[in-house]
């Protein structure tokens, strides 16, 4: 039986990952062809942003409205709708021959895999036990890095290929969708396994047959008010500095760095083969006694990437250095982190909305940053530096803050109580 649990489990979280995979790789990707759309559209700095922008924003406006419809409506069912249009986008923006359409395939896309990410996590933790929390859930963060690994791949063999390249990163992404929405619907054995799990693991399916909680009921509450300011300003400076390496390194070093294309894309390349590898290691001990060690060990080493790269700006082996150790290190203190904590905190009927309200809020703001990015890191990559090693200092004092609210408000975590 635990054999059979095992294997339904990981199909479950292959199928349900692909959520995580979908949000790095259009990020990514959008930042691997923003070199090559300025060129082909002849985009300015605030063009360039203003993509970046448009589809953090939609990634944002799907958080919000997708966590709240999968509370509503059912998991399982907008868990199924929402891939579908990510495949959608994505095929607009591969074969977009104008800005205009490539914006409306970036708000599609967008709009759909945002709110794909608070519903799929739900879906994994209420067929999870709580003592396998890390490993499911940081299986995931798996699935964002392969994202970001695959994209940059991709796009280092297409970095010769001008316009086309694009098409074939974008393309791929269509695929992916469209492959995870045929098995989400069409698979008979997926449906069963999400049923098993559910049973076993006493999870209660979220339905009629549960009180459902608004969002403004439970920020009544000062326990999960905290909570969520908490998480939220944790994952939003967590986000600023690795959604601004992740959009713009490219951009960095082609533009401001006049360094190839392929060289920018190959570097990235290497950080996220390191990141990936620290990735696949980090989902044995995320159970372990030492989950909270190891965050400590990934604030440090953030911190002296953006001190280090902050000091030596004007060098762009310094800043390539610091960004493949950050990029090898940031899955120890990051986005698997949050999503544990937000699956733990939060009551089961209103996961998806809160998740999703945090989400949104995240990538609106992260939008904002992205929008000046470009013309700041022109302007000064030094103090962009500077601005990002800040953040660091703020989400890893929210994090001290959140192990104590987990103390406090007696919130079940294995790996404080094995102590």
């Amino acid at each position: 039986m635990d054999k059979q649990h095992n294997r339904s489990a990981v199909i479950l979280i292959l199928v349900a990952g692909i959520a995580s995979y979908l949000d790095a790789a259009l990020l990514v990707s959008a930042g691997v062809a923003l070199p090559l759309w300025t060129k082909a559209f002849q985009l300015n700095p605030l063009m360039v942003g203003a993509i970046s922008t448009a589809l953090t924003v939609a990634v944002a406006c799907g958080s919000f409205v997708g966590g709240w419809l999968s509370d509503r409506f059912g998991r399982v069912t907008i868990f199924n709708v929402d891939i579908l249009f990510v495949a959608v986008g994505a095929l607009v923006i591969a074969l977009a021959q104008n800005i205009t359409w490539l914006f409306v395939g970036i708000i599609i896309a967008g709009l759909a895999s945002g709110a794909d990410l608070p519903t799929s996590l739900a879906v994994i933790s209420e067929r999870m036990s709580k003592k396998d929390y890390g490993k499911a859930i940081s299986a995931t963060q798996l699935f964002w890095t392969a994202g970001i690994l695959i994209s940059q791949f991709i796009g280092f063999l297409t970095a010769s290929m001008a316009t086309k390249a694009p098409q074939i990163i974008f393309g791929w992404i269509a695929l992916v969708a469209l492959i995870d929405w045929a098995v989400r619907v069409f698979s008979s054995r997926f449906k069963q396994i999400e049923e098993q799990l559910v049973q076993q693991n006493e999870a209660a399916p979220v339905n009629a047959e549960q009180p459902r909680i608004s969002i403004v009921q439970l920020l009544k509450s000062k326990q999960y008010l905290i909570t969520l300011v908490a998480l939220t300003g944790f994952y939003l400076f967590w986000n600023l500095p690795a959604n601004t390496w992740g959009s713009f390194v490219n951009y960095f070093l082609v533009i401001s760095a006049h360094r190839t294309q392929s060289f920018a894309t190959l570097i990235a390349l290497i950080a996220n083969v390191a990141c990936f590898a620290v990735n696949v290691w980090y989902i044995r001990v995320s159970d372990s006694k030492h989950r909270y060690h190891i965050m400590y060990v990934g604030l440090v080493a953030a911190l002296a990437a953006f001190i280090f790269a902050g000091i030596y700006s004007d060098v762009w082996l310094v800043f390539t250095v610091a960004y493949i150790v950050y990029s090898a290190t940031t899955v120890l203190c990051g986005e698997s982190l949050y999503k544990i904590w937000s699956q733990s905190f939060y009551p089961q009927n209103a996961r998806a909305s809160l998740t999703g309200f945090s989400y949104g809020i995240v990538r609106i703001l992260t939008a904002g940053f992205s929008l000046i990015t470009p013309t700041l890191m022109g302007y000064s990559p030094q103090l962009l530096m500077w601005v990002l090693a800040g953040c660091v200092v703020i989400y890893g004092g929210c994090a001290i803050f959140i192990t104590q609210l987990i103390k406090h408000y007696q919130i079940s975590d294995p790996t404080i109580e094995s102590k």
